[in-house]
């Protein structure tokens, strides 16, 4: 086999790299930054933290000029400090503000070319830590074209460049050392760059394929540079278009949704995923219609597929023997409310699925539960709120805790799959005593270990489920301890959990809306005792497919709503004001 290398020089500060046989944390993918494009010095970005815990922070981050669309990459550090961001015109560091030597990173005089990178790419970028060089980062971005000029506009992505960044430069703001280096020389896909950890668990593989092509180019990323290798041909080709792709968490598929307007279509293309050689193979194509825009996602546990589009999101069972066949619709957009709609995807650290609108708005979708099948999978519209107006924005990351194939071929470098035991709890909404735990563990696990801290309960004050429930015998403080091990070794993590008397009770969750019973039958009770009362506040409920079931004003004081016509189930509900989401929630409806 013939090998061409692209050579990064690295300055001799950064080649010195460390070599260990153990994986630590990784939290590389801890922050993200979300926000619509200010253009003056009072813009403020959406700032998501993700905790140890699994729950997050969002705070308005006014540290950044310009703010984040379609193009979106962001890092932090193993320990979950921001590091630096890019949104298709420059990269920021550390503050904020454009990293020294991190502005215009790509920009061309040819005709056929806009200039820079982009705003407008899907995962036009892509942070990358150099394997063995704790110091050192690497961007990969693709710039903005017309691959029909002069004749016509058609929008491309035009070759494959990337950034060296020092982490440390700049008194710690970070500082490009190199910018505007070739790695490929071709029309290539429009954004959807992504990447998955090699069988060694050091190195990285980079799949980029060739504009409206069966031919996909493979990279390498390792301590010596990237390494383009030969290229592969699958066996149909790839349309091009917006989209997006992703590797599934444990690197097993491969998977890149496209849609190129109605006259072509869309096409969702799913392989299996060689971790050894980085070839694809097991290609399937599947033509959906829709709406061009929207985006992928693999659950945590690798075994399903979400695929969005403008109006609806579907779940794809990936262990079928029919692929296509498998598909599940998970949500809609309801006609009501067209603005309020799906575009491109993120797995974040907590294994839930972040979902972006297509438009400018003040909230992000979320998937709770996507490891379930169907509607268990716990379809959230308008799930949480931000501070800021987002404009069909996400952050675009790989998988960070994924190690190597322990036993394989190649499995040379010693590293070790040492579990790191993380989870999160949630509260029962109905019996305030009655909690969820789900395991949030990485570095393959295989055996868990609960203890509740509830001896009252006996027998079940422990379990060895991945995520298992308790129904706690009083309320109280309980230190719950999960242990998690495989043949390598074993981690323990143990939080406190606090437990009230009930919801209304509790003062973390009594607010100034309330929404009563639950679980309701024939009436809904809607109280709004705050300072947005006359009229200005509007109350929506959603079944779990996120159609709309109610809408109502809300004035002060509580509001009654008959609800006798709705079939029994889960509902979510959400109150707005100017645009902003101020409380949400979910509810049972029972039989009458």
């Amino acid at each position: 086999m013939q090998k061409s290398k692209v050579h990064l020089i690295l300055p001799t500060l950064l080649i010195y790299g460390f070599f260990s046989n153990t994986l630590w944390a990784q939290k590389e993918d801890a922050t993200w930054y979300l926000g619509y494009p200010g253009g003056t010095e009072n813009f403020g970005a959406s700032k998501i933290s993700f905790l140890e815990d699994g729950s997050f922070e969002s705070t308005k981050d006014t540290s950044f000029y310009r703010g984040f669309t379609d193009n979106n990459c962001v890092i932090s550090n193993s320990q979950g400090n921001y590091v630096a961001a890019f949104n298709g015109y420059w990269i920021n560091d550390a503050s904020g503000k454009i990293m020294l030597n991190g502005d215009s990173i790509w920009f061309e005089s040819l005709p056929y070319l806009y200039g820079y990178s982009d705003d407008d790419i899907p995962q036009g970028g892509l942070f990358l830590p150099w394997p063995n060089c704790p110091d050192s980062l690497i961007l990969l971005y693709t710039s903005k074209g017309n691959a029909a000029w002069p004749n016509s506009a058609e929008l491309a992505c035009l070759h494959l460049f990337y950034a060296l960044i020092k982490k440390s430069g700049n008194n710690g703001h970070g500082v490009v050392l190199e910018r505007r280096n070739l790695i490929l020389n071709d029309t290539i896909q429009y954004g959807r760059l992504t990447a998955t950890r090699h069988a060694n668990g050091r190195d990285w593989w980079i799949l980029v394929n060739e504009r409206f092509s069966n031919r996909i180019y493979r990279l390498l990323f390792s301590p010596s540079g990237i390494q383009k290798l030969d290229s592969q041909h699958v066996n149909i080709a790839l349309i091009d278009g917006l989209g997006q792709a992703a590797f599934s968490p444990n690197g097993e598929y491969y998977a890149i949704k496209s849609s190129y307007g109605l006259s072509v279509g869309h096409s969702l293309d799913v392989f299996r995923f060689n971790r050894c050689t980085g070839h694809l193979s097991e290609q399937i194509q599947i033509k959906n219609e829709g709406s061009a825009v929207g985006g992928l996602s693999f659950s945590p546990n690798s075994e399903y597929l979400y695929v969005s589009y403008r109006n609806n999101i579907f779940q794809y069972f990936l262990k079928s023997s029919n692929i296509d066949s498998s598909k599940i619709l998970i949500a809609n957009v309801d006609p009501l409310f067209p603005s309020y709609t799906f575009n491109t995807m993120q797995l974040a650290p907590n294994n839930k699925i972040y979902i972006c609108a297509t438009n400018s708005m003040k909230f992000l979708h979320l998937i709770n539960y996507p490891d379930k099948l169907g509607a268990d999978c716990g379809f959230q519209p308008i799930g949480i709120s931000l501070p800021t107006f987002n404009y069909a924005s996400i952050s675009y990351s790989p998988n960070f805790r994924l190690g190597p194939i322990d036993g394989s071929i190649c499995d040379s470098l010693g590293i070790n799959n040492n579990p790191n035991c993380r989870w999160r709890s949630e509260q029962d909404t109905l019996d305030p005593l009655l909690m969820y735990f789900h395991d949030l563990s990485y570095f393959e696990p295989s055996e868990w270990h609960w203890n509740f801290g509830d001896p009252v309960s006996g027998f079940n004050n422990i379990s060895n489920e991945q995520h298992p429930q308790h129904l706690f015998s009083t309320n109280g403080t309980y230190q719950v301890c999960l242990s998690v091990c495989n043949a390598n070794a074993c981690d323990t993590l143990c939080r406190e959990i606090k437990l009230g008397n009930s919801h209304s009770e509790n003062p973390e969750i009594l607010t100034q809306i309330q929404v009563t019973p639950n679980p309701f039958s024939s009436m809904l009770y809607v109280g709004n005792t705050s300072p947005l009362g006359n009229n200005n506040c509007i109350f929506r409920l959603y079944n779990q497919t996120g159609t709309l079931a109610r809408e109502y004003k809300l004035p002060f004081g509580i509001t009654e709503i008959d609800t006798k016509d709705l079939p029994p189930g889960m509902y979510f509900w959400n109150v707005e004001s100017h645009m902003e989401i101020l409380r949400s929630g979910k509810i049972i409806k029972l039989n009458e």
